[in-house]
């Protein structure tokens, strides 16, 4: 049965992690949004376990528990290398400047029951067993074939569809989308959570990273007591579709740790994937964009594929809503071109840094170069803008410069009261944020000054003059600096930045 249903604003296509964070931006935006998942249940496993620290600021923006949350997992110290019998490199993974200085080791599955329960606090419900089947798209919008697992199938028209798919997007390959791939044949990648007896050197919160001739193994804990073990090897049958036994991955760690005793007990999860890297052409198409993995898809070796989605998910959601809301079209245009460079650049630091048992192995020298080169990138708080159409930087002075991220500080607001960046950016507005605050600024800017205590402080990050104003953009990053003089500049910047 074909049934029509009424018109609503946004589809998000798929509820991983990726498409809960664009539905929860929307949401707490009040735009009307569906999302659909083709899964009747969500999908089981740790899978990206992995959370660094700008994707945990970004958690906190949304407005997710975050104590609840990080008492789920466990802190994420430091990484030790192990390359190819040269000494090892040990790296430090807490950082300054930021109210979370330690990435977070926690089970994919948490992720998104914290999402999918921020979504609902905010009254939408992720509709599952519900796939998207075809879609056309003209001028005004986007009408979206949607089948439904009682054998229902609905037409439903949007204003804008997101896939959030994966890397099988139905919506991408609808339009016909460009999707380059790079495939690192001839190695495989098969991975178990389990129990390790007899491997050494875990000290709390201490991942494992050893690469010999063989191949890489990876080894890092989670939250249950377990030890995500990934191995990167020679694929000898590109045919095998089959998980892993764990048999065959305690051998691969026996084998690439060195150490012929090791016991794996209590698996869970484990899996088989030949690896590659994948780009789409653009990450919007007239009414359509793409998200996540269904906008590039990086190989799982570098954690960085679910945080880069997310950090996709949080630039998109406030710019779509503004243009639900009525801001010109051309906003949405700086979501791709913003993101589609971080997406190239990760892939070309794991194609750099990969060494799966394949070719030609690296040096000890060369890892340890890589590895120090890679330090302050892993976290994607060394993401910036500053090439945006959006960044306008009309005062020269120390601190963050337009299109950085703006980092947390103490403020007085507006009511004068105290409060912080963060908690301003949790509404979802602007930050205006001058020495003495600027008034007549538009609706959706809230407007504070820096605590007295930082006020004029040379140490304090953003140093402002007299009269300098600093305007942060909802996801947290610096899009104007105004010197004094200029007290129309912040409203000319907004009113170009949502026209039409």
């Amino acid at each position: 049965m074909t049934v029509m249903v009424a018109a609503t604003e946004v589809v998000v296509v798929g509820a991983g992690p990726v498409g809960l964070s664009v539905a929860v931006e929307l949401a707490r935006r009040r735009v009307k949004c569906r999302v659909v998942d083709r899964r009747a249940e969500p999908r089981p496993g740790t899978r990206g376990c992995t959370l660094w620290q700008r994707t945990l600021e970004t958690l906190d923006l949304m407005g997710l528990p975050m104590a609840d949350f990080a008492s789920r997992a466990v802190s994420y110290r430091r990484r030790v290398y192990h390359p190819f019998g040269g000494p090892e490199l040990a790296v430090e993974l807490r950082e300054g400047n930021t109210p979370y200085p330690l990435p977070l080791l926690i089970g994919q599955q948490e992720t998104e029951r914290a999402l999918t329960e921020r979504l609902r606090d905010l009254g939408t419900e992720v509709e599952r067993g519900v796939r998207a089947a075809g879609l056309e798209q003209d001028a005004e919008g986007v009408t979206l074939t949607l089948d439904r697992a009682t054998g229902t199938r609905e037409i439903v028209r949007a204003q804008w569809v997101v896939s959030a798919e994966g890397s099988h997007s139905m919506v991408r390959e609808a339009l016909g989308v460009p999707w380059h791939t790079r495939r690192f044949t001839g190695t495989q990648l098969v991975q178990v959570d389990a129990v390790a007896h007899g491997l050494p050197g875990d000290g709390a919160g201490e991942a494992h990273l050893h690469l010999t001739a063989d191949g890489f193994l990876g080894d890092l804990p989670l939250p249950d007591g377990r030890r995500r073990l990934f191995a990167a090897v020679a694929d000898p049958d590109p045919g095998d579709r089959s998980d892993p036994s764990v048999d065959e991955v305690e051998a691969y760690v026996r084998k690439l740790s060195g150490v012929p005793d090791i016991r794996l007990r209590s698996p869970r999860h484990s899996w088989r994937v030949r690896l590659h890297n994948s780009v789409a052409g653009s990450f919007r198409y007239g009414r359509c964009l793409l998200v996540g993995d269904a906008a590039r898809t990086v190989m799982p070796v570098t954690a960085q594929g679910m945080n880069t989605g997310i950090q996709d998910a949080f630039n998109l959601g406030w710019k779509l809503a503004a243009v639900v809301g009525g801001a010109g079209e051309r906003l949405l245009d700086t979501y791709a071109a913003e993101r589609l460079p971080v997406a190239h650049s990760l892939l070309r630091r794991t194609e750099r840094s990969f060494w799966g048992g394949v070719g030609t192995p690296p040096t000890p020298e060369a890892v340890t170069v890589g590895v120090r080169r890679q330090q302050q990138a892993r976290s994607d708080q060394a993401v910036d803008y500053r090439d945006s159409t959006l960044s306008r930087q009309w005062a020269e002075r120390p601190g963050p410069r337009a299109g950085d991220r703006a980092p947390q500080i103490a403020l007085t607001g507006a009511d004068g009261n105290p409060t912080t960046l963060y908690d301003e950016l949790r509404h979802g507005d602007w930050v205006s944020v001058a020495a003495v605050p600027r008034t007549g600024l538009p609706h959706g800017v809230r407007s504070a000054r820096p605590a007295a205590t930082a006020a004029g402080n040379p140490a304090d990050p953003y140093a402002l003059a007299e009269g300098e104003t600093l305007l942060i953009r909802p996801d947290g990053y610096l899009g104007c600096r105004v010197g004094p003089g200029d007290s129309r500049a912040p409203a000319r910047y907004l009113r170009e930045t949502y026209g039409s």
